[in-house]
Order: C-alpha cells, then structure tokens, then sequence
C-alpha cells in the first residue's frame, strides 16, 4: 500500500456512517487496553492465591491469546472487512469466550469478571445502532450460565451463588435494553442531522445562485465597516479591481464614497451614489445581528430607467395602433369619396384634386399599415435568410426608393444565413434604405451594406456619408416628433443584430433606424 493510499479517508460501508467505524476503532482500543490489564495483571499476581494452583499460567495464555485477538481486529477494522456487523458480532463474540475461560482460571475473579461483559454489551448496542443487542445478552447470559454450571460441578463454586448469577444475567438483558433504546434516539438525531446537513448546503447553493444572478448588487458588512461578503455584480456596479476578501476588506478600502454614504443610511432612506458606472440607489437593510451587520442593496437606475422606457414604448405601441384603426375608417370613406367624384368628373382641376386626394389617401392607408405591422411584430414566421434571398429584396427596394445601382455597395458573404421573420427584415431595410439615400450625398459608393458574422451572432450594417446627428441630439434618435437639421448629423452607422439559434429557437432583434429630416 503506498502512502497517498494510506493517507485516503477510508470510505463508510453501506448502511453504516464513518462514524460507526471510528467507534468500533475505539471499543478495540477498549479491548487492547483490557487485555494488556489482564496480561500484567498475570505477570504480577501469577503466583498468588489468586488463582487456583497451576491456573496462573493458563490465566497467562488466555490473556495473550486476547492481546492477539485485539491486535488482529485493529487490521479487519483498518480494511473495513468483513463487513461491520460481521467484525462487531466477533469482537463481542471473541469478549465472552475469553472472558469465561478467564472466569474458569480463577473463581476469586469470575464476578469481577463477568462484570466486564456489561462494558461489551452495551459496547455493542451502542456502536452497532442497537442492531443484535438483546442477542449479545442472551448469549452473554448462557455462557455465563454454563460457566457457572461448570464451576459448580467442580466444586468451585457453591449452587447457592445461582441467585448472583441470575442478578447478572438480568443486568445483561437490562444494559441491552437500554443501550439499544438509546442508540435509536442517537440514530435517529444523526440521521436527521446529516438531512438538515443536506437541506442546508442546498439552501446554501440556491441562496449563491440567487446572489449571482440578482439584477441588484448585494454588500453585507458589518458594523465596523468589514464587507462580510460582496456579490459579483456589486463589485461590477461599483467598478470596484482591487480584490475583496471576506471579514478583512474594509468598505472604505474599495467603495469609499459608498462607505461615507453608508454612515447616514437606515431603512427608511435611499440615496443615490453616483458610482463610475451610472448611478445606484443604495437601500439599507439591517440584520439584526449583535454586530451590527446590514446589507446594502444597490440597484441600478439605468435599468430602472430602461424598464420605464420600454412601458412607455409598448403603451405607445397599443394607443397608435387604436388611433390607426380608427383612422382607417374614415380614410376609406375619403378614399372611396374620391373615386366617385374621379368617376362623375370630366373637368381637369377636378380630375387633378381628386387625384391629390386618392394619392394621399393611399398614403396614409400605408403609413396606418406601417403601424399595425409594427404593433404586431412580436408575430414572428422565421426563415432562412442568405445571400439568395436577401440580395433580391435590396434590389426590389433599390427600385422602389429609385436609387440608382451604382451609389450602393452590397457586400454579402455566401455562407453566412440568418433564421429572421421576411416581412419585418423587408420594413427594416427600407427603413433604413430610405434614410440613408436621404442624407447620402448621392455618389457611386455612398451607401454600404455588408452582412459579417461575430459570435453565433449576424451583423447587418448599412453605412452612409451623410452628415449624422450631432452627441447632444443623439439621445432623442427614437423620439416621434424630434427634428434635426442633416448638417448635425455626424457620420452614422446603423446597425441591424439579428440573433441567430438553431431552428430558429430564439430570435431577436436590436435595430437602430436612423431618423430623417421628418423626425419618422
């Protein structure tokens, strides 16, 4: 065996804890110690009227023949075999044979003796669970039984000592009894110790899960000012580099604007710290501990921010899609107006107004559609889009928008494919197609569109020389009626990210139109 092999915990049997194993180790070492008491004992008191004449030598033998034994259970208990009750029913088994030929050596001995089978039963209840317990007694009971029949057929012993004996006997059966009561309530504690054990580390785990995933950052520190511990995403919401070690780190050390903030901090106050990267609303909530331990929670106001954008954009969506729907009827009463006097009229400036007005009729019927296909876009139909499919649709819009061939520049890798819903691709290009011809200044190359991959992820961008919008002016990209002046307007990228999965399990998409001199 080598010594990494030696120095490997050894592994608990089925059914049986470590711990078992270890109290069988130390009831042998129980046994070692008696049985090197008996030896010494022999070699003392070999002699003596102790023993009956020409008895202290076999006491002698006896005793070393359960050194011995001990010495070899120190081995079985080290290779965990036999199996534990095997190796505990021997060692109780191998305690009552020694101990009744002991008994027979010296009938001065034998009650002094017989007392020590209680140390082993109640060993044995205890160590094996209460497992076979009221068996070891029996057992003990009957050998103890026939030893004494065997020393009063010798005339060692008086038949009137039957009463002491039957006293000891019921002593085993009682030591049993209760060893094996009170090892089912230890059991019973250990076992629903080690559940709570387990309950506890997976509480543990769903608590770390929870922290490492909480949108909020999360600071506990105590009352000195030692951070306790620091979540990963408050120490990114802080901008914190310097490492944070647990019960040593002072917040003053790698927060210190949140430290000096967290001195006026109490349940009922939320500031805002104005951390490197954008500011935080910092809540306080004690823990009631006798150190003064409290967790600050940091909560990031961009996203507060983001969330409270994207509810005013989706009750946007649903009030201009109830007033496009009841635009529409009236706009088909014009529409249908217009026709009829179209009809009845053979005068030319008639002829002409209504034709203004069935062309601006069908204009707004667009726009309306326009803004029922963007209130519905979360109804997805995604399909492959490549090269293939993706260059007829430029050039249909190119068309559609009149511009020339040459001012565009498609650049369009083969391989590269997308999964993506057709029509709202199609919106989104001649969006941006019809922006960037706008503010382009019309020359061979002034537009560029090119599709590359980075990640799992497709990146569509359409590229123009125009002017652009000036930083001040850029936060106000998205809102309806905010114009801008193109000589603002800085050199633009706009960006299409189209998420890629496979089936088309997941798709989104994050487009940056770009605004026109109308503000659309």
């Amino acid at each position: 065996m080598t010594a990494e092999a030696a120095s490997r915990p050894r592994q608990a049997t089925q059914g049986y804890y470590a711990s078992h194993w270890r109290s069988l180790d130390y009831f042998n070492l129980y046994r070692l110690t008696l049985a090197m008491a008996l030896v010494f004992t022999s070699l003392l008191f070999g002699t003596s009227d102790l023993f009956a004449e020409g008895s202290g030598e076999v006491f002698r033998a006896y005793a070393y023949a359960y050194l011995v034994a001990a010495a070899l259970f120190v081995l079985g208990i080290r290779a965990r075999w036999p199996g534990f009750q095997v190796q505990l029913t021997a060692h109780i088994f191998a305690d009552i044979l020694f101990t009744m030929l002991l008994m027979g050596t010296s009938p001065r001995l034998a009650d002094g003796m017989g007392l020590l089978l209680v140390v082993s039963i109640a060993s044995g209840g205890l160590v094996g669970s209460g497992r076979l317990t009221l068996l070891y007694a029996s057992i003990a009971s009957i050998a103890l039984l026939l030893q004494h029949g065997l020393s009063v057929l010798g005339n060692s012993s008086g038949s009137s000592s039957y009463f002491q004996v039957g006293l000891l006997c019921i002593g085993y059966f009682a030591i049993g009894w209760l060893a094996h009561t009170l090892t089912q309530r230890a059991l019973r504690s250990e076992t629903l110790a080690q559940q709570q054990g387990e309950e506890l580390a997976l509480l543990n785990r769903i608590n770390a899960l929870a922290i490492e995933n909480s949108p909020d950052g999360l600071l506990a520190v105590r009352g000195d000012g030692v951070v306790r511990h620091a979540s990963p995403r408050a120490l990114a919401l802080l901008g914190v580099s310097v490492p944070v070690v647990p019960g040593i780190t002072r917040l003053e050390t790698c927060a210190p604007e949140l430290a000096q903030l967290a001195r006026q901090l109490s349940p009922h106050v939320t500031p805002t710290l104005n951390a490197p990267n954008g500011p935080l609303r910092v809540r306080c909530i004690p823990l009631a501990t006798a150190d003064g331990s409290r967790v600050l929670v940091l909560e990031d106001q961009s996203q507060a921010a983001q969330a409270a954008q994207r509810l005013k954009l989706a009750a946007l969506g649903r009030l201009t899609a109830n007033i496009a729907h009841e635009i529409r009827n009236p706009l088909s009463a014009i529409s249908h107006a217009a026709q009829l006097l179209s009809e009845e009229s053979h005068d030319a400036t008639q002829t002409k107004l209504t034709g203004i007005i069935e062309n601006n009729a069908r204009r707004l019927d667009r726009l309306v559609e326009e803004v029922l296909t963007l209130n519905r876009r979360d109804r997805l139909n995604p399909t492959l889009i490549n090269k293939q499919t993706l260059a007829p649709l430029i050039t249909e819009l190119l068309h559609a928008e009149n511009i020339p061939q040459d001012v565009v520049v498609v650049n369009l890798p083969e391989r590269l494919h997308f999964q993506f819903d057709p029509d709202h691709l199609r919106q989104i290009l001649w969006n941006l197609l019809r922006n960037a011809w706008q503010v382009c200044s019309k020359k061979a190359g002034s537009i560029q569109i090119r599709m590359q991959k980075q990640g799992d992820q497709v990146q569509l961008d359409i590229l123009d020389d125009g002017p652009g919008v000036s930083t001040e002016h850029q936060g106000k990209l998205f809102e309806r009626w905010a114009c801008f002046s193109p000589a603002n307007w800085p050199r633009r990228i706009m960006r299409n990210w189209l998420m890629c999965q496979a089936y088309g399990a997941r798709i989104s998409a994050s487009v940056c139109t770009g605004v026109n001199k109308h503000g659309t």
